[in-house]
């Protein structure tokens, strides 16, 4: 433990600015002043220099600005699979896509925390009953002589997750970032990704489907089925990442791909999110405006 030790000012003496930059400099030493010198509350923010706990925060825009949704983006579901290349969110044309970029790289080192959020304006758009194609329905018996009937999961959703390049300023290298699956992963004879690889995901919900009139379980008299396609919402997710070596980051995106389904491959195996491309001539997905929002905080 370092100590100070220089004599009180009493009355009488005097000051000078050369005594005085002494007492300051005694507090300058490196690695020197620490919890057993100071008390607490001794140094409050005006003597800390300015951005030391958030060096960095920069926001972008996403997608299309248009608050009165005249005339949104429109993409189509995906109808192959494995897809070749997901949706890149753009302002009206592919050729003007929305990301955040950094000049001449952002360095985040192991004494930072980085942490992303974004969000995206969305309306899903549905034709012939998508919601009772591939994997969006399930069978189940009635009774009172009913027959059986194909209920829709109501599970069926389009994923929007987070994609950087760390390579260099050219941006033509982006990759998934860490924790996070490109849903390219064999889950039987699908594609996608574990939950646990979701972890810069946003589930966007297309369609609650639901049944009027059952009585009890009895479907034989009277009893309907009614979908409502989710209208214009808000999404948003997040990620936070503490590298273990210092990273420089180029450039952030976020992508989209549908539709999708959860799904397990077999019993006692893990929960996945897997593309399901018979209801995808069906389903677009439109969007306007968002932010994606860059902050990096100093922890240590």
């Amino acid at each position: 433990m370092s100590r100070i030790n220089r004599a009180r000012i009493v009355d009488g003496d005097e000051t000078t600015a050369a005594s005085l930059n002494d007492r300051f400099d005694d507090f300058s030493q490196a690695n020197a002043v620490d919890q057993f010198n100071l008390r607490d509350a001794a140094v409050d923010l005006p003597q800390l220099g300015t951005g030391f706990q958030a060096p960095f925060m920069q926001s972008d825009n996403l997608g299309k600005s248009d608050l009165l949704h005249d005339a949104p983006v429109s993409f189509a579901a995906q109808t192959s699979t494995p897809y070749t290349t997901p949706h890149v969110l753009h302002s009206g044309s592919i050729s003007n896509p929305t990301f955040a970029t950094y000049s001449g790289g952002l360095t985040v080192t192991t004494s930072d925390v980085m942490r992303i959020y974004w969000s995206l304006s969305v309306k899903a758009v549905v034709r012939n009953e998508p919601y009772r194609q591939g994997m969006q329905f399930n069978t189940i018996a009635g009774t009172g002589g009913g027959g059986n009937f194909d209920v829709s999961t109501s599970a069926g959703c389009f994923v929007a997750w987070l994609q950087w390049d760390i390579t260099s300023a050219s941006l033509t290298n982006f990759e998934e970032v860490p924790g996070q699956g490109d849903f390219k992963t064999a889950v039987g004879s699908f594609y996608g990704n574990s939950l646990q690889s979701c972890q810069a995901t946003t589930v966007i919900p297309l369609w609650s489907v639901y049944m009027r009139n059952v009585n009890n379980g009895d479907s034989s008299s009277g009893t309907t089925e009614e979908a409502t396609a989710a209208g214009w919402r808000g999404i948003s997710g997040t990620w936070h990442h503490k590298p273990g070596t210092n990273r420089t980051i180029y450039g952030l995106r976020v992508v989209l791909l549908g539709v999708m389904h959860p799904r397990r491959a077999s019993a006692g195996t893990v929960n996945t999110l897997v593309h399901d491309i018979a209801p995808g001539t069906n389903v677009d997905l439109n969007y306007t405006g968002g932010r994606l929002v860059t902050f990096v905080n100093r922890v240590k």
